[in-house]
């Protein structure tokens, strides 16, 4: 068992089990985050399947203090967290489609930035310098493709939110860079997650993509940002997309 710590937030689905399940495989012990109860349960699994400690935080990352209160916890349950993957995100629907710029509300924009920036930014400030102390640390964002380009489809907070985790995975890089700590970001295209196959456009079957991304694929390319392999990798945006965007 490797004595090394995961935190991964939205880890009961999607990208962020795929995660999770890479970790636990290759000896990681593994915090799992989401507003989902059934994160515990989903947590126990993965530890009992892979003989390896693991946890489960019901945590609603839109309130601060929860967040706050999240890096505090999960420091305590092993004494250190090296690697922190910010996964989770939220995309504002109105019934069966997206909101447009005109559509969008104060509490909305507020929700969408909340969890999509402010949470990162949070762990990333409460975690940052235990790992800058141990000269080790790994912090891997979530940016989305809609990070690296705008989009025409009502996901104005969305893209916004994830154009500013671009900027912060850069920023902070910049600042870990000399301490041993990389943060990067992938940038995926559209991954078959449930929010995916739950999207008018998916269940309409008029999807412009020739196909989605796997979470495992995506899971894979955050899987070697946050080895020893990648130490020279920091600041880097990885486009995992299929080549539906080539910036």
């Amino acid at each position: 068992m490797n004595e090394r710590v995961a935190l991964i937030t939205g880890g009961a689905g999607g990208i962020g089990s795929a995660c999770a399940e890479m970790f636990a495989a290759g000896g990681l012990q593994v915090a799992l985050v989401d507003r989902n109860p059934d994160v515990h349960r989903l947590a126990a699994a993965l530890g009992e399947k892979h003989h390896v400690p693991t946890i489960g935080f019901v945590v609603d990352l839109a309130r601060e203090e929860e967040v706050t209160a999240l890096a505090r916890d999960a420091l305590a349950w092993k004494g250190r967290v090296d690697i922190l993957v910010n996964n989770a995100g939220i995309h504002p629907k109105q019934l069966d489609r997206k909101f447009m710029l005109e559509e969008v509300t104060n509490a909305h924009w507020a929700e969408v930035f909340a969890i999509n920036l402010t949470a990162p930014f949070i762990l990333t400030r409460e975690l940052l310098p235990e790992m800058k102390a141990r000269g080790w640390g790994r912090i891997v964002n979530n940016a989305s493709t809609s990070g690296r380009t705008g989009r025409v489809n009502g996901s104005t907070p969305y893209t916004a939110s994830k154009h500013g985790l671009i900027g912060l995975t850069r920023s902070s890089a910049i600042e870990s860079g000399q301490s041993g700590v990389t943060v990067n970001a992938i940038a995926p295209g559209p991954v078959l997650t449930q929010r995916i196959m739950n999207a008018p456009e998916y269940r309409s079957g008029k999807a412009q993509m020739v196909r989605y991304g796997k979470p495992e694929e995506a899971a894979a390319v955050i899987n070697f940002l946050v080895s020893d392999q990648a130490a020279y990798v920091n600041g880097a945006v990885y486009d995992v997309n299929g080549g539906t965007l080539m910036a």
